[in-house]
């Protein structure tokens, strides 16, 4: 961890379930969780592992019914948001901690101008009347690197490139220059030009404001070049999570280490398509979790204990924890 004191946010114990055809499936279970200031925690995993539920937790938005947050702490600057009133929740979204949703289509409104959209939060959190909210729609749509932001402003949605609405989104997303960002996948079917202007910009807004970051991705390239720490979940589970080097350098659980080896290496003299390895098998579905290890069928290295019994997490070393049967009694 970056940084000292109090934890910016602290999750524990963090379980959700899903209710549906008489059946009751855990998405998230005993999610742990630190993120301090100034400080990017990476969560990676497969699409379903559990990356974007624990984003919508942090913020008490898992949809109910059929959702529910059964257990746990979440802990943000000293209070714990999962005892905190609606009301009090009201306050924090958006204004103490922000969130760059995956789809900017979906996330803005099509019938609203741009200026509109960003005034409305900075009017309700902020205080601001109509012309100052105007004149900061317009400063942070400068500072997020839209041209002519002038004319920007009083556009739609839909004139605008895509690259351009996720810009927006992060601008709505810092107007309240919130102590947590959260960004679930910001980059997703964006080019990679884009994509690279996109980090650069949240590394530079980390940088000056002192803000945690909480990166949501499945792509360990964006893992090594953006994060400080990683969480890698899978099956609703964290099953490992260390400073960003000792995970690149010595990856502790198979998952991890089966993600690390789908990345290309485009440093290698010859690149095929018969040297790029693959995870054998798909995330199981919520609904048929194993009840042991959720690895396990995928697992070349699994035992029958990871079939019958769910690992703990082990301490290995000091801030890299895993969960696995491989490592029982190696915790330092």
């Amino acid at each position: 961890m970056t940084g000292a004191g109090t934890p910016l946010l602290e999750i524990s114990g963090l379980s959700v379930e899903f209710a549906g055809g008489g059946r009751t499936a855990r998405v998230l279970n005993d999610v742990a969780l630190v993120v301090a200031a100034n400080e990017t925690l990476g969560i990676v995993g497969e699409s379903g592992c559990g990356k974007s539920m624990t984003a919508l937790a942090i913020l008490r938005l898992v949809p109910s019914p059929p959702g529910r947050i059964t257990g746990g702490r979440i802990v943000f600057e000293g209070e714990d948001l999962l005892q905190a009133p609606e009301q009090r929740l009201r306050d924090v979204r958006g204004h103490r901690i922000g969130m760059i949703f995956q789809e900017p289509m979906t996330s803005l409104n099509p019938v609203l101008t741009i200026g509109d959209q960003l005034s409305e939060t900075l009017i309700k959190h902020l205080k601001l009347d109509s012309r100052a909210a105007r004149a900061r729609s317009i400063e942070l749509l400068k500072a997020v690197g839209i041209p002519a932001p002038e004319r920007r402003v009083d556009e739609y949605p839909h004139q605008l490139s895509g690259g351009m609405r996720q810009r927006v989104m992060i601008a709505m997303a810092i107007g309240c220059e919130p102590r947590l960002l959260i960004a679930d996948e910001p980059t997703t079917a964006l080019d990679v030009t884009v994509q690279a202007q996109i980090f650069e910009l949240l590394r530079e807004l980390r940088a000056r404001s002192g803000m945690g970051l909480i990166l949501i991705t499945h792509d360990m390239g964006v893992i090594a070049e953006m994060t400080d720490r990683v969480a890698v979940m899978y099956g609703g589970r964290v099953v490992e999570e260390a400073p960003t080097a000792d995970i690149l350098s010595a990856p502790a659980h198979p998952y991890t280490r089966g993600l690390i080896a789908c990345v290309p290496d485009l440093d290698a003299e010859e690149v095929s398509g018969g040297d790029l390895l693959e995870i054998a098998g798909m995330v199981p579905s919520v609904w048929d979790l194993p009840k042991g290890c959720p690895f396990a069928d995928r697992c070349a290295e699994a035992m029958p204990r990871c079939v019958a019994e769910m690992p703990p997490a082990t301490v290995l070393a000091a801030g890299h924890r895993v969960a696995c049967w491989l490592h029982e009694g190696a915790e330092s």
